[in-house]
């Protein structure tokens, strides 16, 4: 691997191509969950009839352009609102048969909508990674990852990936592993039933990751998080499942790179799927005929990081952003984006 300053060399060409474009989809910012640690407020929901057409236009615009596409949906929770998805992932999946551009994609979902006919239908239109988050055994992950009724939901999601497994279909389940100093005994209950009927399938993965205090209820996170535990023992599994990682390259964030780009459900433009309050995070509007109205000044903010290749700043940019206020104000012309013809 072709390494520079701790990157890998082929990350930091693809992050700043201009024929390689990541759009960021939430077809919805409903959910059909409340867990307790969620940031988001549900005060959008399904995407209005003209931005699935306004995206529609700017992708016919777009991949004709490109070598690829990638399209990542989020939320909310993306399943809620499927057929927005399924309507522009099939739009995008012909537009690229059309200009012999390579389509990817991903999907942040909870996996309770995630049936075998709806990852069937995703698989063929290229829709083949999936992020599905876990926070214990079946007694510990109800208690915060709840549905809207009030429910647990550890049953109906475990169903799903047992029901995944059966099929034959080509595709990557990540199970992110949420870490709290509270459900660390439940949690290694959790890996011996992975152990037993996916960990030998290679189309599952695990991610290990502490929670952080990004909103939700504050009493119940504080409890979660108040110990500061939870990195250790994320430290001790990344360990014991994936050995000795201190030669892997530093991540790049998607909010770092020139060539990515957030369109949540009111048609608003962001970076980061994170701060989505946040001024800076703020960074123009989709226009009815697909055509979009960027704040140059704010987008240098996030892709600055560029220009040192500095590993906070581009790993992390809205802490970085956060801790350094004054480097909220960065023009693109900073920015030396390749342009490919």
């Amino acid at each position: 691997m072709s390494m520079v300053q701790g990157f890998d060399r082929k990350d930091v060409m693809y992050s700043l191509r201009n024929d390689i474009f990541n759009l960021i989809l939430f077809p919805t910012e409903e959910c059909n969950f409340r867990c307790v640690y969620c940031y988001e407020d549900f005060e959008v929901g399904n995407m209005p009839r003209w931005l699935v057409d306004a995206i529609k236009q700017l992708l016919t615009h777009k991949v004709q352009k490109l070598k690829c596409l990638s399209l990542s949906w989020f939320g909310g929770e993306p399943l809620v609102a499927k057929q927005i998805l399924f309507e522009i992932a099939e739009h995008a999946y012909e537009l690229c048969q059309q200009y012999d551009c390579k389509m990817i994609g991903d999907v942040t979902t909870n996996g309770f909508l995630l049936d075998t006919g709806t990852l069937a239908r995703l698989v063929s239109l290229n829709q083949t990674r999936f992020q599905i988050s876990i926070d214990g055994d079946e007694e510990v992950h109800n208690q915060t990852r709840i549905t809207k009724n009030g429910r647990g939901s550890f049953t109906r999601i475990w169903q799903r990936l047992m029901d995944a497994a059966a099929t034959d279909l080509e595709f990557h389940i990540i199970l992110r592993i949420h870490v709290t100093d509270l459900n660390q005994e439940a949690i290694e209950r959790f890996l011996k039933l992975y152990e037993q009927h996916l960990a030998s399938d290679p189309r599952f993965s695990l991610f290990f990751k502490a929670i952080s205090n990004l909103g939700g209820d504050q009493n119940k996170v504080q409890q979660l998080i108040s110990k500061k535990s939870a990195a250790n023992f994320v430290t001790e599994l990344n360990a014991r499942y994936y050995g000795d990682t201190s030669d892997k390259p530093n991540y790049i964030c998607y909010a770092s790179k020139p060539n990515s780009l957030a369109v949540r459900a009111d048609g608003s433009l962001n970076k980061c799927t994170v701060a989505l309050k946040d001024d800076i995070n703020k960074v123009g509007r989709i226009n009815e005929d697909g055509t979009l109205s960027l704040q140059h000044q704010k987008i240098g903010s996030w892709i600055s990081g560029f220009d040192t290749l500095d590993k906070w700043r581009l790993g992390c940019p809205l802490s970085y952003l956060n801790a350094h206020p004054e480097k909220k104000n960065v023009t693109v012309g900073e920015i030396n984006v390749i342009q490919v013809a």
